[in-house]
C-alpha cells in the first residue's frame, strides 16, 4: 500500500512538473483557444451523437457512419498534404504570405476537384443507390475546404482565437439545426444536406475573416514557383495521409461491406469515443509547432522540448485510455441503452491507439522541420496495409471487436515499432522510449 501510493504521488508530481514547464510558452495560451474551441464542439458532438442513437435505428445510425468514412477518404485530395508546409512557409517567409496562401488554395481546389471526381465514379459501387444524389452533393461541398488554408495562416501567427471563435460559432449554429431536425423524425438525407450546406458556409467565412483580418485578399495570386516548392514536398505527404485515412477509416467501410449497418454502428460510436481526443495533441503540437522551428537552430533546446512535450502527450493518452477503459461499462449503457452494450468491449480495445496516436502528432510536425516527408508515407503506409490484412483476417472471426484489435495494433506499428527501422527516424523512437518509460527512469533518477 505504502509503495503503491508513492508510486501515485511520484506520477502525480511527473506530469505536474511537465505540465507547469510547458505551460509557460504563449504557445500553451493559444492551445487554451483551440481547446476550448474543441471542448464546446466534442460536448455537442457527444449530444447530438446520443440524440440519433435515441431517434434513429441501430442501421440508420450506421449508414450515417459510414457516408462520413467514405467522405473522409477524400480529404488526403483535398488537403494535399499542405497543412503543415503552409504553417512551415507562413513562419519562415511571411513577406510571402500572399503568394504562399494563394498557391496553396488554388492546389487544394484542384485537389479536391480531382478526388470529387474519382469519389464520384466509386460512388456507384460503394453507396446504396438512395444516397448516391445526397453524396455527390457532399462531394460539391467540399470544393470549399480549400479556403481552409486561411486557418494556417492564423496558426503560423499564433492567434488561434480566430479560428477558434469562427469554427465553434459555425458548427454550433448548425448543430443546432440537425438537432432539430433529427428530434422532428428527420433522417439520414437530411442531415447530410445540412452537412453540406455547412461546409459551403465555412468556407466563404473562412475567406470573409480573412479579408477583414487581413485585408489583402485582391493580393492573393499564384506563383508557379511556390507551387512546384509544394508539390514537390506534398507528394510523399499526400500519399501519407491516404494511408493514414485509410488505416484510420478502412474499417468503418470494411465492417460496412462484409458484416452490416449494425455492425458499423457500434464501430463507429466506439472510435468516435476515443478518437475525440485525438483533438487535444493536434491542438498542442499546433500551437508549438513555430516555437519548434525557431527552436531548431538550439539543438540542446529543440531536444528537451521534444522530450518534455513527447512525454506530456504519451502520458496523457495513458491516463485518458485507463480512465476510458473503466468507466466505459457503466456510462455507455447508461448514455446509449442496452442496443449498444457491445460498444463497451470495442471501446476498452480501440481507447489504447491513443497513446501512439498522441506521439504520432509530434512525429508528423518532427518529419517536416527535419525535412524527410518520405518517412511519413512509409510509416502510414505500414499502418494501412497491416490494417487491411488483419480486418481481413479478424472482421469475419471476431466482427467489430476484430476491427478494433487490428487498427491498435495497425497504430502502434505505424507510429512506434517503424520508427526503429530506419537511420533517420531512430531518434525519435529513442524520444518515444522515453517518454513510455519516463515514470520508471524518473524514480529511479530519485533515488
Amino acid at each position: 500500500m505504502i509503495l503503491s501510493a508513492v508510486s501515485k504521488f511520484m506520477l502525480f508530481s511527473f506530469l505536474r512538473k511537465l505540465y507547469l514547464k510547458i505551460k509557460q510558452s504563449n504557445a500553451m495560451k493559444n492551445a487554451g483557444w483551440l481547446l476550448l474551441e474543441k471542448g464546446l464542439l466534442i460536448g455537442s458532438g457527444f449530444i447530438f451523437t446520443i440524440v440519433l442513437t435515441k431517434y434513429w435505428s441501430v442501421a440508420d445510425f450506421g449508414q450515417y457512419q459510414y457516408i462520413l468514412a467514405l467522405l473522409t477518404l477524400l480529404i488526403p485530395f483535398s488537403n494535399l498534404g499542405l497543412n503543415s508546409l503552409v504553417s512551415k512557409e507562413l513562419v519562415l517567409k511571411p513577406a510571402d504570405t500572399d503568394k504562399i496562401l494563394g498557391t496553396a488554395i488554388a492546389l487544394r481546389f484542384g485537389g479536391a476537384f480531382i478526388g470529387g471526381l474519382v469519389f464520384t465514379i466509386l460512388s456507384f459501387w460503394l453507396v446504396p443507390e438512395a444516397l448516391q444524389l445526397i453524396f455527390l452533393t457532399l462531394l460539391l461541398a467540399q470544393l470549399a475546404d480549400a479556403f481552409g488554408v486561411f486557418d494556417y495562416y492564423f496558426e503560423a501567427k499564433v492567434h488561434s482565437k480566430v479560428s477558434a471563435i469562427l469554427r465553434t460559432s459555425i458548427s454550433l449554429i448548425f448543430m443546432s439545426v440537425k438537432l432539430l431536425l433529427v428530434i422532428n423524425g428527420k433522417g439520414v438525407v437530411s442531415i447530410l444536406f445540412v452537412t453540406a450546406i455547412e461546409w459551403l458556409i465555412l468556407g466563404i467565412m473562412w475567406f470573409i475573416v480573412y479579408a477583414l483580418f487581413y485585408k489583402r485578399v485582391r493580393q492573393l495570386m499564384w506563383c508557379k514557383f511556390q507551387a512546384n516548392y509544394f508539390l514537390r514536398r506534398c507528394g510523399w505527404l499526400v500519399l501519407s495521409s491516404l494511408a493514414a485515412i485509410i488505416y484510420l477509416k478502412i474499417d468503418q467501410v470494411m465492417l460496412g461491406n462484409m458484416v452490416s449497418n449494425e455492425a458499423v454502428a457500434f464501430y463507429s460510436l466506439a472510435s468516435r469515443l476515443s478518437e475525440v481526443w485525438y483533438l487535444f495533441p493536434g491542438i498542442i503540437v499546433a500551437s508549438v509547432y513555430p516555437a519548434l522551428i525557431k527552436a531548431k537552430e538550439q539543438a540542446q533546446c529543440y531536444a528537451n522540448q521534444l522530450q518534455s512535450l513527447c512525454t506530456f502527450l504519451c502520458w496523457g493518452a495513458i491516463i485518458i485510455a485507463a480512465l476510458m477503459t473503466l468507466i466505459a461499462p457503466i456510462f455507455i449503457p447508461m448514455l446509449f441503452g442496452k442496443a449498444y452494450s457491445t460498444v463497451t468491449p470495442i471501446l476498452q480495445v480501440h481507447i489504447w491507439a491513443s497513446v501512439f496516436i498522441f506521439m504520432r502528432a509530434l512525429f508528423s510536425k518532427w518529419i517536416l522541420i527535419e525535412d524527410i516527408p518520405k518517412y511519413s508515407l512509409l510509416t502510414h503506409g505500414s499502418g494501412a496495409i497491416i490494417n487491411i490484412l488483419l480486418n481481413l483476417l479478424l472482421i469475419p472471426m471476431y466482427g467489430a471487436i476484430g476491427a478494433a484489435i487490428a487498427t491498435l495494433i495497425a497504430y502502434a506499428t505505424a507510429s512506434y515499432l517503424v520508427l526503429f527501422c530506419f537511420v533517420k527516424t531512430r531518434p525519435m523512437a529513442v524520444v518515444m522510449t522515453k517518454a513510455i518509460f519516463a515514470p520508471v527512469t524518473m524514480c529511479f533518477n530519485k533515488k
